[in-house]
C-alpha cells in the first residue's frame, strides 16, 4: 500500500476520534498563522536559493521548478483532503441515520 492509500485507509471518523481523545507521544505544534508560517519557508528558500544562483536567470529558472512542484503537491493533497472530507461527511451522515433509526 503506498502512503496516499494509507490515507484514505486511515479517513476513519473512530481513528480521528481516538487520536483527538489520545493524541500521539510528541505533536510539534507551530502556533504561527498560515500565511507566516509560509512566509518563513518561502524565505528560508530564497535566501539559499539566491546564495546558490546569484544569476537572476538561473534563479528564475530554478524558482519556476520549484513553484511548478509545489503547485502539483498543493493540487494533490487538495484534491487528497477533499476526497478525505466527503468519505468522513459520508461516515457522519451514515452514523446518524443509524442513531436516528427506530427499531
Amino acid at each position: 500500500m503506498n502512503y496516499i492509500d494509507e490515507i484514505f485507509s486511515r479517513a476513519d471518523i473512530q481513528q480521528i476520534r481516538a487520536f483527538l481523545l489520545h493524541g500521539v507521544d510528541e505533536i510539534n505544534l507551530d502556533p504561527r498563522p498560515y500565511k507566516e508560517r509560509i512566509e518563513a519557508a518561502h524565505r528560508a528558500v530564497t535566501v539559499r536559493l539566491r546564495r546558490d544562483y546569484p544569476d537572476e536567470e538561473d534563479f528564475e529558472e530554478i524558482t519556476g521548478y520549484i513553484y511548478d512542484y509545489a503547485a502539483a503537491i498543493e493540487n494533490v493533497y487538495m484534491e487528497i483532503g477533499l476526497q478525505v472530507g466527503v468519505i468522513l461527511a459520508a461516515q457522519a451522515a451514515q452514523n446518524l441515520k443509524r442513531a436516528l433509526t427506530v427499531d
